[in-house]
């Protein structure tokens, strides 16, 4: 069998048969004898030949593929919510191209103008992206695009959790457990901001803090930007009630974890720490980190679910918003 496979030229020219009988009989159209199917049929195969799968997918208006476009899969929930992407999309008949934008805004449009030259039926996209000018770019590929965890407008279908609500009601939880003062470390916050990138989680999430501690009158709310050693020990040592560390990220929460383990402060006894995303590593530290549980794979399963029904015609799709769980740790 050749490596390179035959043409329907090829197999015209063996069969001594026009390139349309060929194409008839490959396609099991009527017009054609019995006998020269067959023999059609037989050379095909002794060629190895193969059917140009992406020009029959264009003949039916479609590829039976999807984009996903996000910053990159090192992190356990984007690497997670992918995977369900990926399982969901390949029991519906679909495959899935995966573009990394490593949180860079040319890398994201180069990513999507690579997969709609390659004419993909939808694209599920995590934007860095933002604004009115990149609303308008995506609009003109004219092709069904839901968006994840960052919303860019009211013109994409959005999937997500209600970050805001659920970190005002993590204080809420922190307080009842007998903590009196509560700092948010908010990493990335500043290096998107730097970048102009889009910050729309980040924003909810911070925000949702804010709202928490304004609510239960904690008085002056402490933002940080970064893991800072001598900011935070100054915090858990000051005067004021029992503290805790709220982090937007999970991985956030280790890394603060390590840091009063190294500096000999005993968790949760001296300071209380709590996570986003209850990632899988979680349970294999000690304390477990309380946490908060988006239900990724069902997110995942929703963002897929909404770009087929737009594939299929459906335009008729809203926002989606995932539910969540806290998940209890020994970190509170």
């Amino acid at each position: 069998m050749s490596t390179i496979s035959a043409t329907i030229k090829d197999i015209a020219k063996k069969c001594g048969v026009s390139e349309g009988t060929v194409d008839r009989a490959l396609n099991n159209r009527c017009g054609i004898k019995k006998e020269t199917k067959e023999k059609i049929m037989q050379v095909a195969e002794e060629l190895g030949y193969r059917p140009n799968h992406m020009a029959s997918c264009l003949a039916r208006g479609n590829t039976k593929t999807i984009g996903v476009v996000c910053a990159g899969i090192m992190n356990a929930f984007f690497s997670s919510f992918v995977e369900a992407i990926e399982r969901e999309a390949y029991e519906n008949g679909y495959y899935l191209t995966l573009i990394l934008t490593h949180n860079s805004k040319e890398k994201e449009r180069e990513g999507i103008i690579y997969l709609a030259e390659r004419q993909v039926d939808g694209l599920i996209i995590f934007p860095i992206g933002q604004g009115k000018d990149y609303e308008q770019w995506l609009l003109q590929f004219n092709i069904p695009i839901v968006t994840v965890y960052n919303r860019i407008s009211d013109k994409f279908v959005h999937v997500d959790v209600d970050g805001r609500h659920i970190m005002q009601e993590a204080v809420s939880r922190i307080v009842k457990k007998g903590y009196k003062r509560i700092a948010y470390i908010d990493v990335g916050y500043d290096i998107a901001i730097c970048h102009d990138n889009n910050r729309y989680s980040l924003n909810q999430r911070r925000q949702g803090y804010l709202d928490g501690v304004q609510e239960q009158q904690l008085g002056e709310p402490l933002v940080m930007t970064r893991v800072d050693e001598k900011a935070i020990k100054s915090f858990i040592e000051a005067d004021g009630g029992k503290p805790a560390i709220l982090c937007p990220f999970d991985n956030v929460a280790i890394r603060v974890l390590n840091l009063m383990r190294n500096q000999g402060i005993s968790v949760p006894e001296q300071v209380g720490i709590m996570g986003f995303d209850n990632i899988p590593l979680l349970d294999s530290i000690s304390p477990r980190l309380y946490s908060v549980d988006c239900e990724t794979k069902e997110m995942g399963r929703n963002a897929f679910s909404i770009l087929l029904k737009m594939m299929r015609g459906n335009m008729n799709v809203s926002d989606c918003m995932t539910d969540y769980t806290f998940t209890e740790g020994c970190s509170l």
